[in-house]
């Protein structure tokens, strides 16, 4: 029976459930994990949900899934009303500070940064257990399990929470015996390089060709260049003295403040910045809350520090 003969009742609640994250993932496989179902009786449920409403909500290709121009209207305020369910059950246990945070983030930022800083938050609050998920590839909070996540980019997070935590820059490090062979930026021409170009690389994201450019160096095409997809790898490479790395400066930044490498010039390249997002439901509870004021903490700790003064001072755009 069409949802007009219908005013006061809601669609069955499974139906509902089957269409959310069907919408959410634009794929009927995606959402049986997510609901521990198949895919069969996904696809029955949304089925079921059209007839109750009397309009076409998909578009089913033949390799994918498309919301049509009611299910798109339909799906937002669904996903919507799916968030105020969960936030308003979290709010329920959100003064309690237990139980296990799940915690998704680059893996430079975790090894490097945050790793060795998580143990001062465990001791603060003895009732939680944290358990790190590190990718270079975004994560779903729901399909993962991810109560918050600490994500590289550009600030752009609609429809979720988020704080601004680090901004990050891009430098040459090495060892002290490379770095005092180095007088002048052209120096550099004379050493191996080592470049870092991660999983999601771009033209935008910095590079020796963008870095020489602000150094004012005019021809690099002597330079000898290796390139690895991780972080950990370049930031080896430097510190068994292989050549000059050109990193991220948050994920050098333990190296250097223990003088395993060392930045032989002021000069950085402006890279994206680190943000604490999850969506608004997840924030209700007191978890997430006590870990977002503690890790702003520590960014303004490290800002304020001496290797933070210097490595995140200025930047060249």
């Amino acid at each position: 029976m069409p949802h007009s003969d219908r005013p006061n009742r809601l669609p069955p609640l499974k139906a509902l459930q089957a269409f959310e994250s069907a919408a959410r993932h634009l794929s009927f496989k995606l959402a049986a994990e997510e609901l521990c179902v198949t895919p069969t009786a996904i696809s029955h449920q949304v089925k079921a949900l059209e007839d109750y409403l009397g309009v076409k909500l998909f578009h089913r290709l033949t390799r994918s899934l498309r919301l049509t121009g009611e299910g798109e209207a339909y799906a937002r305020l669904v996903i919507q009303g799916f968030q105020k369910l969960a936030e308003a059950s979290n709010v329920l246990g959100s003064d309690e500070v237990k139980g296990e945070l799940v915690v998704s983030t680059t893996t430079s930022f975790a090894g490097q940064w945050l790793a060795h800083r998580l143990p001062e938050f465990l001791k603060e609050y003895p009732g939680l257990s944290v358990r790190i998920l590190s990718s270079d590839t975004v994560t779903d909070f729901a399909r993962d399990g991810i109560d918050v996540a600490i994500r590289y980019g550009f600030g752009e997070y609609k429809d979720f929470h988020a704080a601004w935590v680090l901004d990050d820059f891009a430098a040459p490090v090495c060892t002290k015996e490379i770095s005092a062979q180095l007088q002048q930026p052209s120096d550099l021409l004379d050493q191996p390089l080592v470049n870092y170009e991660w999983s999601r690389f771009s033209k935008i994201d910095p590079s020796w060709a963008k870095w020489f450019h602000a150094a004012g160096v005019k021809d690099v095409s002597s330079s000898v260049i290796s390139t690895f997809s991780d972080a950990h790898m370049c930031l080896q490479a430097a510190r068994d003295g292989h050549g000059v790395a050109l990193v991220s400066v948050i994920a050098a930044a333990r190296d250097l403040e223990h003088n395993q490498l060392e930045m032989p010039f002021d000069i950085k390249l402006k890279d994206k910045s680190y943000y604490l997002v999850c969506p608004p439901a997840n924030f209700a509870q007191a978890k997430v809350r006590v870990f977002q004021e503690w890790i702003l903490a520590q960014a303004d700790l490290f800002r304020d520090s001496e290797i933070g003064l210097r490595v995140l001072d200025g930047g060249t755009g």
